[in-house]
């Protein structure tokens, strides 16, 4: 999903305004950044008095020498504007007494302040006006406000007003802040060809972003709100973490224990909200970050004055987690016991001048299975759990690579974030072309993953450096008879425009699949596309859907309760995994795979054949 129709034509407008240079030369304000973590107002006897204004001001997100960029933001009166707008948290029953000037040019229409029992309606204030609001906040939950100067929705600012917007926490009685509170932004400028994308946790873009710290054992919990124009894959790596709660800013779901999703990508619409938990169990450096390389690479990000972080080779939506506590992996360790495998990228030819890129064994790993027999994606890993692993990359390209264990429980070291895993004084290495890299791991649960490259070079994922990672039980064997994997990928350039070279299992024209009749198949879906986080599977008869069971997420076994037979349709996002179960019948006619785009555009459709 890259630059949307709607997209250029916002900004084509946005090229009609002042130039940020004509708007910074007049009385444009210093934007600050936080954290989340002090609240504003006056909280006393049950009430918040709030008062905010609103300004254009000049913004540094990648840091004091990065370039600047102008937009809208709100303070809190007396205090400079900031991004992201300031952090409203109060216990529940609070009644809000908010008071905001309008000090832009437009009209501002604030949408959020309201009762959440009630329709929200938005508020609209004049240029130069102030205004007065009132309204009880009573149900526990993590929400938002926002505003707009250009009536745009949230799904559609990009421009000048998309840093208007922040965070609401509703805590229930008696309940102290225990918990961290990230607010997503994105922000386009430029012109429509040629646009400046840059992605912010907390008003701030990677390598700036703010480095949290916690112990092995101590609980997380994280308030995550997304208030950009855009989805987004949110992966945390080396841990699995709960869904506690989804919301879209107004309304909160909280999950029950049974219904929690245990999940390492979780998928966040624009205006929505979540709350996850989890417990890190190992030392080191982790990240949590968008999935799409649009929002995490920097040859896409476009980082505006200053390099990207080469070593890190990531910029945007990234934040760095330091896990301390517990033995940290000080030296590489022994290979006796462990099962040795060879995994060799090396450059490829078969899209001419264009950078093309395969993943092999090497001599002394056995034949692979590969899907549907073709270049793209890898060949399929098979690991056993609880069997210590030893995979020796090899990099004969003329360029830097990593390679990352998605979804897997392994130490920092070798989760393959080059120039950031591991500890200090002992940092994960890029695998230098011509040079091998090794990593060790025992996988703890059987399940689906993948491989892939974490040296985001777009041209890299895009042109076949990944792979399906396949952990079965002990004395348990792959059988590509009643076990399917539907791997999602790109084959070919990396392009500024919705046109991918998307691919299944390859192929532009995948071949059918065979499923076997009268026993129970396993289908492994997996999406490790560059940006499409809205893609959707389904396996139709004709035109209707029909039953599978969920059998996991992300590698995780799900509870009894959650394996509940349903339609076989399935929305999968960049990082995602599902598994589903299903006991096909010989006699079942016209059977289909489909693959589809989020506004249900048809990509690619392929026979399923019972036999």
């Amino acid at each position: 999903m890259r630059l949307t129709h709607l997209a250029a034509i916002l900004m084509a407008l946005a090229q009609l305004a002042p130039s940020a240079q004509a708007t910074r030369d007049q009385t444009s304000s210093r934007i600050v950044t936080h954290d989340n973590v002090k609240p504003a107002g006056r909280l006393e006897n049950g009430a918040l008095r709030l008062a905010l204004w609103a300004g254009v001001g000049v913004w540094h997100p990648e840091g004091p020498q990065g370039a600047p960029r102008d937009v809208d933001a709100f303070g809190e009166e007396g205090q400079p504007l900031s991004i992201p707008s300031p952090l409203v948290r109060v216990p529940a029953a609070t009644i809000v007494h908010a008071s905001i000037r309008n000090m832009l040019a437009q009209p501002l229409v604030i949408h959020g302040f309201c009762d959440r029992s009630a329709t929200c309606e938005p508020v609209t204030i004049a240029s130069g006006a102030t205004r007065e609001m009132r309204f009880r906040l009573d149900a526990a939950g993590t929400f938002h406000y926002w505003a707009t100067t250009t009536g745009l929705p949230v799904a559609a600012r990009e421009g000048r007003d998309s840093q208007l917007g922040g965070a609401i926490v509703v805590d229930p009685p008696g309940k102290s802040a225990d918990d961290r509170v990230m607010v997503m932004g994105l922000h386009r400028e430029g012109t429509s060809a040629a646009p400046a994308t840059l992605g912010v946790i907390n008003g701030r873009s990677w390598p700036d972003t703010e480095r949290l710290s916690y112990t092995v054992g101590q609980p997380v919990k994280w308030r995550v709100v997304n208030l950009t124009a855009s989805a987004h894959a949110m992966h945390l790596h080396g841990f699995y973490f709960n869904v506690d709660t989804t919301g879209n800013g107004l309304r909160d779901t909280v999950y029950s224990e049974a219904d929690r999703r245990l999940v390492v990508t979780e998928f966040m619409a624009p205006g929505s909200t979540t709350t996850l938990s989890w417990v890190p169990e190992r030392a080191g450096n982790w990240l949590f970050h968008c999935h799409m390389l649009e929002h995490m690479s920097p040859a896409v990000v476009q980082h505006t004055t200053h390099a990207p972080d080469a070593a890190h080779d990531m910029a945007g939506l990234v934040m760095g987690i330091h896990v301390a506590g517990g033995v940290e992996r000080a030296a590489p360790v022994a290979d006796s016991g462990r099962r040795k495998l060879q995994l060799v990228v090396s450059p490829d030819t078969r899209h001419g001048p264009v950078p093309s890129y395969k993943v092999d064994f090497g001599d002394t790993t056995p034949a692979p299975l590969r899907l549907d027999d073709g270049v793209v994606p890898g060949p399929v890993m098979v690991l056993t759990r609880g069997e210590p692993a030893a995979v020796e990359i090899l990099n004969r390209l003329n360029e830097p690579t990593a390679i990352h264990w998605h979804g897997i429980e392994l130490e920092s070291y070798d989760d393959g974030v080059a120039g950031f895993g591991g500890t200090t004084g002992n940092v994960t290495p890029p695998v230098v072309p011509g040079g091998t890299f090794t990593a060790r791991f025992t996988p703890p649960r059987a399940g689906t993953f993948m491989y892939h490259t974490h040296w985001h070079n777009p041209a890299q994922l895009a042109a076949g450096v990944y792979g399906p990672l396949i952990v079965v039980e002990p004395g348990t064997r792959f059988d590509p008879e009643t076990d399917h994997i539907v791997m999602v990928g790109l084959d070919g350039a990396f392009l500024p425009n919705p046109d991918e070279p998307v691919v299944v299992n390859g192929r532009r024209k995948p071949s059918p699949l065979v499923l076997k009749a009268g026993v129970k198949n396993r289908l492994r879906l997996i999406n490790i596309s560059a940006d499409n986080v809205g893609f959707t599977l389904q396996l139709i008869a004709g035109f209707d859907p029909l039953t599978w069971t969920p059998i996991a997420k992300d590698g995780a076994d799900l509870p009894p309760t959650q394996r509940k037979p349903r339609p076989s349709r399935q929305l999968v996002t960049v990082g995602e995994i599902y598994d589903f179960e299903l006991e096909p019948i010989a006699a079942a006619p016209n059977l289909w795979m489909e693959l589809r785009r989020a506004n249900g555009q048809l990509m690619l459709q392929w026979p399923v054949r019972v036999q």
